[in-house]
């Protein structure tokens, strides 16, 4: 096949009767963390550094073992406010272009999110997904804020046309 050793290994820790240790880890702490979590010094699997990677790969459960069940569910509100406001612009915009791009950076946010929070709890197997504009990682933050900044580009041009000396739509 072509799959790597570690990809390999990652498959069959997932399918497999046992999770890999950093699953197991990662899935301690989302239990431990209860409903409104722990002080920073209860916090025993990110505090003792049992929970690895916890800044980029991990960091949905250290929030759970943080906040709790309480904070997850804020942290996975915030996504769904953004993924529904991407999801209007795209519905109700005008032009072609800005609808694509507004959709297609929901179904980015969409599925980063969820791919990172399964792996996290053990419902998918562990791939690197960064949690989107919360892991710990430059290029991954880089890469949201150009997706941004391109469809802000598009948003603020989209009126160009009334600030032109024709009054005439202008395609310049």
């Amino acid at each position: 096949t072509q799959l790597h050793d570690y990809q390999k290994q990652r498959l069959h820790d997932f399918v497999g009767e046992k999770p890999s240790y950093q699953v197991e880890q990662s899935i301690i702490a989302v239990g431990s963390g209860g409903f409104f979590g722990k002080d920073k010094e209860d916090a025993t699997q990110a505090q003792m550094k049992f929970l690895p990677i916890a800044s980029s790969d991990f960091i949905f459960a250290y929030v759970v073992e943080r906040f709790g069940f309480f904070g997850a569910f804020l942290l996975i509100l915030l996504y769904a406010a953004l993924i529904v406001h991407l999801l209007l612009i795209a519905a109700w915009g005008q032009d072609y272009y800005i609808k694509v791009v507004a959709g297609g950076l929901s179904l980015f946010f969409f599925i980063y999110m969820s791919v990172n929070i399964a792996m996290t709890i053990g419902f998918a197997p562990v791939v690197g997904v960064p949690l989107p504009m919360f892991s710990y990682g430059g290029s991954s933050f880089v890469n949201f804020m150009v997706m941004f900044a391109i469809l802000e580009n598009l948003l603020a041009y989209r009126f160009r046309y009334l600030y032109t000396d024709t009054g005439k739509k202008s395609f310049v």
